[in-house]
């Protein structure tokens, strides 16, 4: 859950050629991660591996196909699931997709103790069930980010701890450190975890 509002503008559309040749620039402009989950170019072999996002689908709206406002970065899963679809003008009392250039994704979604994110409006509960936002693949991808969070923050409290109360008595640290300890090896676990899943099986990307 790393979304960041993309910002779009009509002065930044290139000269010449066709939306196939714009992917770094759109890529760039995208943070090089997907818009609608969030996840990063990296998870997925790169850019070779990303798609380019009609976000009113070229389908429909044949003028916008090489409007770099309508450009945005997408992970070859919820571009699949999105396709063609589009039940409505951008409008979050409505089934629709929110626009990535308008709202910042972070404050349509709230995050359970088990990872899985729901939406706080229509148009954000239609894109968690429509690009399937809940799939294997992604709560774990969230919960490796999240651990990763913490273990840095822990490390700066520590730090920080280790600071006020000198080095030679680190008894107030201790239990601190072992909650450090504790989240390290977590991490690790799901590295190892990682290893095996990696790339993702079927059933950690398909609908059930």
């Amino acid at each position: 859950m790393n979304w960041k509002l993309v910002n779009k503008d009509p002065a930044t559309q290139p000269k010449g050629g066709i939306y196939s040749d714009w992917k770094e620039q759109i890529a760039k402009e995208c943070y090089y991660q997907c818009v609608y989950c969030s996840i990063h170019e990296s998870q997925f072999g790169g850019i070779n591996n990303f798609h380019i996002d009609h976000f009113r689908p070229k389908s429909l709206f044949k003028n916008l196909e090489n409007d770099i406002c309508n450009l945005f970065y997408s992970c070859p899963i919820c571009n699949r699931f999105k396709s063609d679809d589009w039940p409505n003008e951008p409008n979050l009392d409505t089934l629709s997709y929110a626009d990535p250039s308008n709202i910042d994704y972070s404050d349509l979604f709230e995050l359970n103790d088990d990872f899985q994110i729901f939406g706080k409006y229509t148009a954000s509960r239609y894109l968690e069930v429509r690009l399937y936002l809940n799939r294997a693949q992604l709560i774990f991808e969230r919960r490796e980010e999240i651990k990763v969070r913490t273990v840095t923050v822990l490390m700066k409290e520590l730090a920080d701890l280790i600071d006020r109360v000198g080095r030679d008595d680190l008894k107030e640290a201790n239990e601190a450190y072992k909650s450090l300890i504790s989240i390290q090896t977590r991490i690790q676990e799901l590295g190892e975890l990682r290893k095996k899943i990696r790339p993702y099986e079927l059933k950690d990307i398909r609908k059930k």
